[in-house]
């Protein structure tokens, strides 16, 4: 069910994408579910940054991530990687998304 899906963050600035959960074409009602997520510079690397997410319409399977302009001001500019994992109502852990992200260096702070 994992999705390869790049995004671009642009330092210092809020940062907010939302997906939609759909299995077999069909969408799933996220009702009692939670999502976490990671950014870090690479695999190996042991620093992160966490997505804050938020379920946006469960019955239309609609979440977001996000990360504050705080957040993203402390991310280096370059290809970094993340994932976001699901954990359903039988606490059973899905990676949903995964890919790089792109931070973009900012000029206005």
């Amino acid at each position: 069910m994992s999705a390869q899906y790049n995004i671009t963050v642009n330092q210092n600035a809020d940062f907010i994408r939302s997906f939609q959960v759909k299995k077999n074409n069909v969408i799933l009602n996220i009702s009692g579910y939670t999502f976490t997520g990671r950014i870090k510079e690479a695999f190996h690397t042991t620093g992160h940054t966490e997505f804050t997410t938020s379920i946006v319409d469960a019955a239309a399977g609609t979440f977001t991530v996000s990360l504050t302009d705080v957040q993203t001001a402390g991310m280096d500019p370059g290809t970094a990687v993340y994932d976001v994992i699901m954990l359903d109502t039988a606490t059973v852990k899905t990676r949903i998304l995964q890919g790089h992200a792109f931070i973009r260096q900012g000029v206005t702070p």
